[in-house]
This record gives C-alpha cells, structure tokens and sequence, in this order.
C-alpha cells in the first residue's frame, strides 16, 4: 500500500467514526421477516461458498501442494 493509498484509507476510516459516533436513535421498526431475511443470506453465502470450493477443489489442492513441495526442497 502506498503512502497515498494509506493516507486516503486513514481518512475515510476517521469519517466513518466520526460518523459511527455522531448517530441518533433511529426509532425505526423491524419487520418480523427480516430475521427470516438474514438467516436466507447467511445459508446462501454458506452454500455458495462451499459450491466454489467443490467446484475449485483441484486447483486449491494442487497450489498448496505446489507450496509444500517448495518448502521442503528448500
């Protein structure tokens, strides 16, 4: 990461809690469904990522055994 690049994350990270902290009760209603909603897309991404694994098995295999065999030659 560049100076620039450090520079420009450290200040969006400083608005952001300035942000985080300057917030107000929101008051705000919750529907029942968004429970249901939540627990859908943590299921989703769970399976989704173990899709990828299991279709990319192969090629993660093959790469730490790349590695393995790179540090016991050495």
């Amino acid at each position: 990461m560049s100076p620039d690049e450090f520079r420009a994350f450290t200040r969006v990270a400083a608005l952001a809690s300035v942000l985080l902290l300057l917030t107000t009760n929101a008051h705000a209603y919750l529907d029942p469904g968004s429970g249901s909603l939540l627990i859908q897309a943590l299921i989703a991404g769970f399976l989704g990522a173990s899709y990828y694994v299991a279709t990319s098995w192969k090629k993660i295999k093959a790469f730490f055994q790349s590695r393995r065999s790179k540090t016991e030659g050495e």
